[in-house]
């Protein structure tokens, strides 16, 4: 995600986030809650699955577990973790397909130090050669757990299998091999080129002043050098269609987990139509709940989700059921859908439910900083709460439908299922996906 080498600053949103580029290409964001506790730095690098190919699959992953090996100024994991604990505070980092986040959360009296030791185990990972090792057997194992774990695995299948070919369709952990072949300048190198100023968004919540913040950003960030020239562009991931459109791993598991699939046709988490998609999903989770669940009690959860990327994404419909029922649930699925009516009522129940939600995840420190930190990262430009919510209300009729239309199509739709399914039944499967 480039950003422009401009120094800009100023309120956005009626006072909502404040928001400036530092001269070295780094966004910085600052949310005031003065009635918090607590402060939380956040650092979202652009980094991740995207921008990686069959031999370097993981790489991102495995760098986020080695930052956290020690750094100069705390050389071990356990120095590390003591030098945050030991002020109440705590440390968190995941790999995402398009980011990487690291996040220091502290006292509001301790707010100095959780930008400080952010940039230090950020920037600044020994990696030690005996570290390297070590990690490998760590990371390995984490596939193989999650691998063994039938939520995380079906949804490793789905995007394998739509969005084949593409960078998007792997492993965030990566594959045995990939794993494997990771070294230690490997690892540097990926550092190098993704680890800028220019590549990442800082994100300051809770209760702190936007002027300290800033203050704080500067001396602990401000002499990064950023490298735009390293700039690294992946064209959009497209839909792939399978002929058969079905996928099945026979696995002796206890139920069946289906997904079915819509593509999106190119709209994600930049798309000005990223409310109808939300809403639209909410409508076909409360339909196929209600009809697996409550009406034939043949799932303990059944669920619509849309799994979004910058720039496209999926419409999941899914449930776990019975492997004797597989095909019924299929059959139901398909009907939920097709038969999906959107109401007056449905469309407000929806759009209540949504915005009930998003003032749920919001509760916190870290909520709000991944809250703004996201929005930065995807588009540029921030929405406090009171617009995400004023944006799910003006979700009509006419465009939820429209959607509905235009991606629930009989070309954009997969099918995955893991479990007890023979594999020859993929062109059987595949006659019941007719979609109108």
């Amino acid at each position: 995600m480039k950003k422009e080498m401009v120094h800009e600053e100023g309120l956005q949103n009626h006072e909502f986030v404040y928001k400036e580029t530092l001269p070295n290409g780094l966004s910085v964001l600052v949310y005031e809650m003065p009635w918090a506790q607590s402060v939380s730095a956040r650092l979202l690098v652009s980094a991740g699955p995207r921008w990686e190919n069959d031999q370097t699959n993981g790489t991102a992953h495995y760098l986020e577990h080695m930052i956290f090996e020690g750094s100069q100024k705390y050389p071990s994991r356990r120095e590390l973790d003591k030098a945050i604990e030991s002020l109440g505070g705590d440390q968190n980092a995941y790999t995402d397909k398009e980011y990487v986040m690291y996040q220091a959360k502290v006292p509001a009296e301790h707010a100095a130090f959780a930008t400080e030791f952010v940039r230090e185990f950020v920037f600044n990972p020994l990696m030690s050669e005996e570290a390297v090792a070590r990690e490998k057997g760590i990371i390995t194992a984490e596939l193989k757990r999650s691998n063994d774990d039938p939520s995380n695995h079906r949804w490793q299948l789905l995007r394998e299998f739509v969005w084949k070919g593409h960078s998007l369709g792997h492993n965030t952990l990566g594959t045995f091999e990939s794993i494997r072949a990771i070294t230690k300048r490997g690892l540097q190198s990926y550092h190098e080129r993704f680890y800028r100023s220019d590549n990442s968004v800082l994100v300051i919540a809770g209760n702190i002043n936007r002027q300290t913040a800033l203050e704080l950003s500067i001396k602990d960030f401000g002499g990064l050098v950023a490298h735009p020239e390293l700039e690294v562009n992946v064209e959009a991931p497209r839909f792939v269609e399978q002929k058969p459109r079905v996928f099945i791993e026979n696995k002796p598991l206890e139920e069946t987990h289906i997904l079915l699939a819509f593509s999106t046709e190119g709209r994600g988490e930049n798309s000005p139509e990223l409310a109808t998609i939300q809403v639209l999903s909410k409508l076909m989770r409360k339909s196929v709940f209600h009809k697996f669940v409550y009406d034939l009690g043949i799932s303990y959860s059944a669920f619509s989700y849309p799994w979004l990327v910058s720039d496209n994404g999926l419409l999941v419909v899914g449930a776990g059921v019975h492997p004797e029922r597989t095909e019924e649930a299929i059959d139901v699925m398909v009907n939920e859908v097709n038969s999906l009516e959107i109401s007056e009522q449905s469309l407000r129940e929806a759009k209540e439910a949504l915005k009930g939600e998003q003032t749920l995840n919001i509760a916190d420190t870290d909520d709000y900083a991944h809250f703004i930190g996201e929005q930065e990262l995807y588009t540029g430009t921030i929405k406090s709460p009171e617009q995400v919510r004023q944006c799910i209300e003006e979700v009509s009729h006419e465009a939820v439908q429209s959607l509905k239309d235009t991606i629930i199509s009989n070309n954009t739709t997969a099918l995955v299922l893991l479990g007890l399914v023979n594999e020859d039944k993929a062109k059987i499967f595949d006659q019941k996906l007719h979609f109108s």
